[in-house]
């Protein structure tokens, strides 16, 4: 029975392995192909960590399609069955978490050669090159309604945008790797204008595995995600460093950042006008309930000002002249796959202002967002922090729904996860600019629609509706009214 058992394991093998081969150059003579195949064809030991390793991923969703048996290590499988295994697994990298992608980038190291005879192309590109270079290209058409008194309404050329991004990525050795990346953004008609032939460096960030302790260190300019589920958020140039410790089922997440940045008061609109580097550090863990459910909680400190003025001209969106000097708080947060298809996202902040000047301000503001969407194979994040789509599969479609809640200083300026969504007039003196205070003192609707078009093209639309949280704040001031955008974005 187990020579039978065995011969149907060959039979079954045997064909695959040996295309592999032919597809690879490699001769198939009785010599060359037995010393080709000798490894591959050698079983897994029963208690070898790859067998856990895909387990995990299989609770995690990553490797989907095989019974248990097949990598619990209750039988033993060849390396190239293995193999074949961790290929599904690397097609889902992108959307994996980040402790995943660290098994997915140990399990390529130990199967290398059998990917390798696959055709693995992540594994072959590995072994040409240390280095590469990837683009985006962005065309955004954007739109706003301006219903509060001294809003102002997007006109002619500055309701269209060209976004182009230059990205690369460099393995330094097997536990050092690099990240940086060139932006200029442009509004239609401003070749000669400071934002069209201006290129920053907004990501700059060298990654270290296995290090001090820590499963990863990050440090340098990198997009602000260590902290809630985006509720705290920034897109680009955010300074510092990041800890990430897992311990069975947990996480543990630190960071400290600069996020508004050294400025001068020449600058105010994007730095500090004290020329002080506001930072902002924050400690999170993020526990895995069950394979579907994540529970996260943390706490944070900021010494970031909050600001007002009597035409929304600080960094609050209140009109009563009120400010605060730093702030801290907590955050719990959860993040659950309700089936194949839906995923539910949330997250609560509890907020203490310290030194509020002013008799309108509460110095303990609270805040919390809820988002439901269909982009389950994506990390858990709201939009626009993921994208709802993979820009690799013709056809794929996505959505989100999302709702926003808070009040004036929950969360610290310049990292609101939710600034730059609602488009507006980008002017920190135009009052209620929804573009860079998109998380303070609002409440509303956000609805988005993806879909893959074309192989590495998507094409996205968007819609919010937001109001004024407190409207005693504002004078009286509550609808800021809807803003649209539609863009689509090249991957290459």
């Amino acid at each position: 029975m187990t020579n039978q058992k065995q011969i149907k394991k060959w039979l079954a093998i045997i064909p695959a392995a040996l295309m592999a081969i032919t597809l690879s150059g490699t001769t198939l003579t009785p010599g060359t192909a037995q010393a080709a195949l000798a490894q591959s064809f050698n079983d897994v030991p029963p208690n070898h960590w790859a067998y856990a390793a895909v387990t995990k991923l299989a609770h995690a969703g990553i490797v989907t399609g095989y019974d248990d048996s097949h990598y619990k290590g209750d039988k033993t499988i060849t390396r190239y069955e293995m193999a074949v295994i961790v290929a599904k697994a690397i097609d889902k990298y992108e959307a994996a978490n980040d402790a995943d992608q660290q098994v997915i980038d140990k399990l390529s190291a130990e199967f290398a050669s059998e990917l390798n005879k696959l055709g693995v192309r992540v594994v072959k590109v590995e072994t040409k090159t240390n280095t590469w270079i990837s683009g985006e290209t962005r065309l955004r058409f954007m739109g706003n309604e301006a219903n509060a008194p001294g809003m102002e309404k997007l006109k002619g050329s500055d309701r269209f945008e060209f976004r182009q991004r230059i990205k690369i990525n460099g393995n330094i050795n097997e536990n050092i790797s690099i990240t940086a990346r060139l932006n200029a953004t442009s509004k239609m008609g401003n070749y000669g204008a400071a934002d069209g032939n201006a290129v920053t460096l907004d990501i700059a960030a060298v990654t270290a595995k296995d290090t001090l302790g820590f499963d990863r260190i990050r440090l340098g300019r990198y997009f602000y995600d260590s902290f809630t589920h985006g509720l705290f958020g920034k897109a680009i140039g955010v300074d510092g460093v990041r800890l990430d410790k897992t311990i069975g089922t947990t996480r543990f997440t630190g960071s400290v950042n600069n996020v508004v940045g050294n400025g001068t008061a020449a600058n105010a609109f994007k730095d500090s006008a004290a020329g002080d580097a506001e930072t902002v550090t924050a400690a999170q863990l993020t526990f895995q309930a069950s394979n579907r459910l994540n529970l996260t909680s943390g706490y944070y400190w900021s010494d970031i000002a909050g600001t007002s003025g009597n035409t929304v001209a600080g960094s609050m969106n209140i009109t009563t002249g009120d400010s605060f000097k730093s702030s801290q708080g907590w955050a719990v947060g959860f993040d659950v796959k309700l089936g194949d298809k839906l995923l539910l996202i949330s997250d609560y902040v509890a907020t203490k202002l310290n030194g509020v000047n002013g008799a309108h301000l509460a110095d303990s503001p609270k805040g919390w967002a809820v988002e439901l969407t269909n982009a389950t194979k994506m990390p858990p994040a709201y939009f626009e922090a993921k994208p709802l789509t993979d820009y690799r599969k013709v056809n794929d479609f996505g959505w989100s729904i999302s709702y926003r809640s808070v009040e004036a200083g929950a969360v610290p300026y310049g990292i609101g996860g939710f600034d730059g969504q609602a488009v507006s007039a980008t002017t920190r003196t135009t009052t209620y600019p929804t573009y860079i205070k998109g998380t303070d003192n609002i409440k509303g609707i956000s609805i988005a629609l993806a879909s893959t078009i074309a192989k590495n093209v998507t094409w996205t639309i968007g819609m919010q509706d937001l109001k004024i949280k407190d409207s005693k704040l504002t004078g009286g001031v509550s609808d800021l009214g809807k803003s649209y955008i539609s863009k689509i974005e090249f991957f290459y």
